[in-house]
């Protein structure tokens, strides 16, 4: 029964991923983003208390989403340069939304800001080094 089950779970996930695209790069590139603007307009005070956490709620969710609509990507038809600068990119957005929410749950956001800004310095350079990676394989 069990291995049955695994391989409908092996089946479905199959099934519902597709091979990596431009698509998916830049949704999750846009929604990993999101969070950086919903952390600047939740601290700016751009908007009201209850405003900005219901914005910082609302990327969080969008880009674990566009997350996982990554992560089901199929990259084994890619260069192996190519799939593990994605790898890394991957990586690196989770990084960013782990430690987004990590931010929105402290009360030292001075500190969770540093590594938060940190992370996304490094999710920066992954999503370059991602693009270069593609362009260098075409």
């Amino acid at each position: 029964m069990m291995k049955q089950f695994v391989i409908l779970i092996l089946f479905a996930v199959s099934a519902f991923s597709q091979a990596l695209s431009s698509e998916v790069f830049c949704t999750l590139d846009r929604e990993v983003a999101g969070l950086m603007d919903a952390w600047v307009s939740l601290t700016e005070g751009r908007s009201s208390e209850s405003e900005g956490l219901f914005t910082a709620g609302t990327a969080v969710l969008r880009a674990e989403a566009a997350y996982e609509v990554a992560t089901l990507s199929g990259v084994e038809i890619l260069p192996a340069e190519v799939t593990a600068s994605w790898t890394r990119y991957l990586k690196s957005s989770a990084d960013c939304i782990y430690h987004f929410r990590d931010a929105m749950g402290s009360s030292d956001t001075a500190g969770e800001e540093e590594v938060l800004f940190a992370a996304f310095a490094r999710w920066e350079t992954q999503g370059e080094e991602f693009l270069e990676s593609v362009q260098s394989t075409r």
